[in-house]
């Protein structure tokens, strides 16, 4: 005998539930826990549906593999008992059918039902000023690594696109300090709006550019190669969080407050000058946490 909750001649039967309308779905009264959990009772009752059609089937083959065998006078006996079973069988496997076909109309409807609750929660989230916990960490993730771009790599790789000794650039204002913010400026610009227009940067591209420019690009190919391959990282790890985010470019710097800047000259005097790289802003959070724009101050003026 086989232990599958029911008689071997017929399928199991067990309410079907509706499921909810759109309606109560979003409406908070099913959350995603209880539809995630919905989910795994379907993928099990389907699993012991596959189960019992391979019982029934094993059953029918023993039974049929004895008629064979028997030579005495009971194999009309086994052969009558044997109809009598496919005939159960038969009728089994049929209203199994038609429970399979309903619980897999189930899965859909909730799968379906999932979809939306995830896409209406995170609209829900924009609209209120809060977002799903993982995405905000996900975007925190992403914000460390462009803060460690800006301020790390391309200021190194600035040294070396205005070495100490090309002193063209103490003529401008500012001098060297404001050279060096300027190239990392413009390595920005080219690295990031290219991408996010769906070109990426290239190494050869950028360094011709900087090049044409009047920066000193000799010797300067594994820095610059890093820095456009963790540029176009970036980029793509943002367009691939649900939760939107974006770098504020268009921005006028004397407008910017003292909180709504760091300084990319480390310098605790000056105005904002011109703007290094834009903020990291996440849709639908509060500004304070955005990752707050590289402003390069003017030096020798009060704030």
């Amino acid at each position: 005998m086989y232990e599958y909750g029911w008689n071997d001649h017929e399928a199991p039967k067990e309410p079907h539930p509706a499921a909810p309308s759109m309606r109560a779905a979003t409406s908070g009264q099913y959350s995603q826990e209880w539809w995630l959990g919905q989910l795994h009772d379907l993928q099990q009752r389907l699993v012991a549906v596959e189960s019992w059609q391979h019982a029934v089937d094993a059953r029918a083959e023993q039974q049929a593999a004895k008629a064979r065998r028997s030579s005495n006078g009971s194999s009309q006996t086994d052969l009558t008992r044997l109809r009598e079973t496919v005939g159960r069988v038969s009728d089994g496997v049929t209203a199994m059918a038609h429970r399979v076909d309903h619980l897999e109309t189930r899965l859909r409807q909730a799968e379906v039902l999932l979809d939306r609750l995830r896409s209406a929660g995170v609209r829900d989230a924009i609209a209120t000023g809060e977002a799903p916990s993982d995405m905000h960490r996900r975007h925190s993730q992403i914000k460390e690594r462009y803060q460690r771009l800006v301020d790390q790599d391309l200021r190194n790789l600035a040294r070396e696109l205005c070495p100490a000794d090309a002193r063209q650039w103490d003529q401008i204002p500012g001098g060297m300090p404001a050279a060096r913010a300027r190239a990392v400026s413009e390595i920005v610009h080219m690295l990031f709006t290219a991408a996010q227009q769906g070109t990426p940067a290239t190494a050869e591209g950028v360094q011709s550019a900087l090049a044409h420019r009047g920066y000193v690009t000799e010797g300067t190919d594994p820095r610059l190669r890093k820095a456009v391959d963790g540029a176009n990282g970036i980029v793509r790890d943002m367009t691939a969080v649900e939760l939107p985010a974006s770098l504020l470019f268009d921005v006028d710097v004397t407008t910017l407050t003292e909180d709504e800047y760091q300084a990319y000259n480390r310098q605790d005097t000056g105005v904002p000058g011109f703007l290094v790289a834009p903020a990291y802003a996440v849709q639908g959070e509060a500004p304070e946490n955005h990752l707050k724009a590289f402003v390069f101050l003017a030096p020798g003026e009060a704030p």
